[in-house]
Parts: structure tokens; C-alpha cells; sequence
């Protein structure tokens, strides 16, 4: 399968872990769970079946053949917005600490506004980003009701009665 070499290199270079800090089996399974999240989010060309249990992806959208760019690339920033919020969540626990013996003091803290500005402009807001520029530029479910503008004030009451003109309801008064 070549989605297994590809994402997660697309994934460690969106998070910056070069140095292998997540094992290749935590990047793939958190793959395949955000895969199954993108084909929820997205409407997408081809249909994909996904196994979070068996950690599989079909068909593969990295084989030469059929490659599906857009599916790559919304589940490489999804893995990564939820590599990012699991590093905050682990940050957010730590945050703050104070430890003392005696004259001895340690302080851990000051360091999680940076990982929130991380979650804020990083992976997490531009698939939220490119996922609403998506579905909007590929909405299959449109429909529009062409009438002329009648106004926020106006009361369809009154459109039956031939003797009377249509009304306003503005502030519950009559006009």
C-alpha cells in the first residue's frame, strides 16, 4: 500500500517530527481514524472503505493509477490537526507545576500559548479552512427560490386580500 510510506511522511513534515517522536504505527493508525473523519467531512469523488482496526485504507489513494490528491491531502492535515491537539492536551496537563523540597523549587509553565497558536494557524485551521472552501466549491445540493425581494417586515397575510395592499409588521404596528 503506498498511502503507508507517503502520508506519514507528509504528516511528520506538517508536524515537524523528523525525528521519529511518534512510532510509524501510531502515524498509521492515526491515519486511517483520520480518514474515516475526512469521508464524513468531505464529499469526495471516490468512495473509500476504511478500518480503523486493521488500519486500512481502499482503494489506495496514493497508487499511481488512481491517485486522489485532495483525499492525501485533507487526511494528511487532519492526522496532523490531531497530532497537535493530542500534544496540547499532554501540554495542558503539565502546564503550570510546581514541585518543592525543600530550598530546591521547580517550575514548569509558559510554554502552551505556543501550542495554542499551533492549534489556531496550524493543520487543525486549514482543514477547517480548505474543508469549507471544498464543500462549497463542490456543492452537489443546491437549490435557490427566485421571487422578488419582499423585505424582512413583510406579512404574506395580507397577499390573499385584493382590497387591501400588502401591510408591514414592523414593531407589531400596522402601516
Amino acid at each position: 500500500m503506498y498511502w503507508r510510506t507517503e502520508i506519514p511522511i507528509i504528516v511528520r513534515s506538517l508536524i515537524d517530527d523528523f525525528d521519529k517522536n511518534f512510532s510509524n504505527q501510531k502515524i498509521i493508525q492515526l491515519i486511517s481514524v483520520s480518514a474515516r473523519y475526512v469521508v464524513m467531512d468531505l464529499n469526495l469523488d471516490q468512495e473509500y472503505v476504511i478500518d480503523v482496526v486493521e488500519n486500512s485504507i481502499t482503494p489506495d489513494p496514493c497508487d499511481p493509477s488512481s491517485r486522489d490528491n485532495t483525499f492525501v491531502s485533507f487526511v494528511s492535515l487532519k492526522a496532523s490537526c490531531l497530532l497537535d491537539q493530542s500534544t496540547f492536551r499532554t501540554k495542558a496537563t503539565t502546564e503550570g507545576i510546581r514541585a518543592g523540597l525543600g530550598p530546591a523549587q521547580l517550575s514548569v509553565s509558559g510554554n502552551l500559548d505556543g501550542y495554542k497558536t499551533i492549534l489556531d494557524v496550524g493543520p487543525c485551521y486549514m482543514y477547517d479552512y480548505l474543508k469549507q472552501q471544498h464543500n462549497i466549491g463542490n456543492a452537489t445540493a443546491i437549490s435557490a427560490i427566485l421571487s422578488p425581494f419582499v423585505g424582512n417586515n413583510f406579512d404574506p397575510r395580507y397577499l390573499s386580500a385584493t382590497d387591501l395592499s400588502p401591510r408591514s409588521t414592523r414593531d407589531g404596528f400596522y402601516i
